[in-house]
């Protein structure tokens, strides 16, 4: 057994071809990054994946083991029916790895919980698990009829492959997809009391808006986020003291506008002695209603940061932030985010988006698209997340911060 730590969660994955070099699809990818910061992850990956590219995945992913490439033996076997037309599409073979398979089976009694996130990885989840299951559903296998493997798919072999996705979904702990997808595996037969309890229930200060125009803004920057936090503090207090007051020669006709809650008394004390510094409460979608021209995200010492910057991009509005922030970030965030080097240079871009307007909708367009394609994935992400824990310490056991160390291409 593991010495305490970390809760340990299997992952069970497949190649993305379609991801090259990335090995996996972006959504995937926002999965592992999310859960690898409270998580000793150990993915397991179905599909050809050389040492090249397990090794880009943990070089990425710092804290995370990976393991598969195991060579063919004669113990492989091919995957069920219902499997096969899709595995042979979509990862070319049907074949399922027997030396993964013992390897997973292996340390399997030390996992708290698994995670599956495509059916073609349910042949790796081991006989005997400790905690619960759970799926993550990219698409409704059965009803992708426009995916370029569909017509690989005879209606026969469709008919085998939708029973084994509605075996494996009633068989798990709960499914957990974006809205859009539940909706699908829903009219499948899938039980409502089976979804991740958020499901249809995405906050509206998360919600994607209407894209925003130049005239529809002022001169104004924006933060938004619980301000009782020590650390989102923390970061605000540096913002305020090593950007916003020795930048004024930049900032003296911009307002910097906190919104949020619980602001404790030193943060009011500081806005105040502040020029055009102001204090609101509410949630993130008063930064459009307050005409910011931007948002503005220190990141300093906050966790979660691509989570932070993706909901911040959200609301159609650059988002400027630290270079220290997006290095922890995992995501792919694209133009929309304007990472600074520095009090200074955070300061001129504050100024140069004020006052700049192509380079404004530049940016705003940007971050637009970038939250239309990944925020429904970060929020299925953290429903994952906070299933996981709750699990976890519903088995009396505390989180520390010990992490393994990633072993070799074959070492879960």
């Amino acid at each position: 057994m593991p010495a305490p730590g970390r809760p340990q969660v299997l992952y069970l994955t497949t190649v993305d071809q379609l991801a090259g070099a990335a090995g996996l699809s972006r959504e995937t990818r926002i999965v592992v990054g999310v859960l690898a910061r409270d998580f000793d992850l150990s993915l397991a990956i179905a599909g050809p994946i050389d040492h090249q590219g397990l090794q880009k995945l943990r070089d990425h992913f710092a804290s995370v083991r990976a393991a598969g490439g195991f060579p063919a033996s004669s113990a492989d076997q091919p995957a069920v029916a219902g499997l096969r037309g899709l595995a042979k599409a979509r990862l070319g073979t049907d074949i399922v790895n027997a030396r993964l398979q013992a390897a997973i089976q292996r340390r399997a009694e030390v996992f708290d919980a698994v995670v599956i996130d495509d059916l073609l990885a349910t042949p790796y989840l081991p006989a005997r698990q400790n905690g619960p299951v759970y799926y993550l559903a990219h698409r409704c296998e059965s009803k992708a009829r426009s995916s370029t493997w569909w017509r690989w798919l005879r209606q026969r072999e469709h008919r085998a492959l939708s029973q084994c996705e509605k075996g494996m979904l009633q068989s798990v702990s709960a499914v957990f997809a974006k809205p859009e997808i539940a909706r699908e595996l829903l009219a499948q037969g899938l039980s409502l009391s089976q979804l991740n309890p958020s499901f249809g229930q995405f906050r509206p200060e998360i919600a994607l808006v209407e894209p925003t125009t130049w005239r529809g803004t002022h001169q104004r920057v924006g933060y938004a986020g619980y301000l009782g936090n020590d650390r989102n503090l923390a970061s605000l207090e540096w913002l305020l003291r090593e950007v916003w007051t020795p930048g004024q020669r930049n900032l003296s006709n911009t307002e910097l506008h906190l919104v949020g809650t619980a602001p404790p008394s030193p943060l009011r004390e500081l806005a105040a002695a502040n020029n055009n510094v102001y204090l609101h409460s509410g949630g993130r979608q008063q930064l459009r209603h307050l005409g910011c021209r931007a948002v503005i995200e220190p990141l300093m010492f906050e966790q979660h940061v691509d989570t932070k910057l993706v909901n911040a991009m959200s609301q159609g509005l650059p988002v400027i932030t630290t270079q220290e922030g997006v290095q922890r970030a995992n995501a792919e965030l694209g133009e929309g985010v304007l990472a600074t080097a520095g009090p200074g240079q955070m300061s001129m871009t504050v100024h140069q988006l004020m006052n700049d307007e192509s380079l404004w909708q530049l940016h705003a367009s940007a971050a637009t698209r970038t939250a239309a394609l990944q925020l429904a994935d970060f929020e299925v992400a953290h429903d994952l997340r906070r299933a996981l824990l709750y699990a976890y310490q519903r088995r009396g056991e505390w989180m520390n911060t010990t992490i393994k160390t990633p072993g070799d291409d074959h070492d879960l």
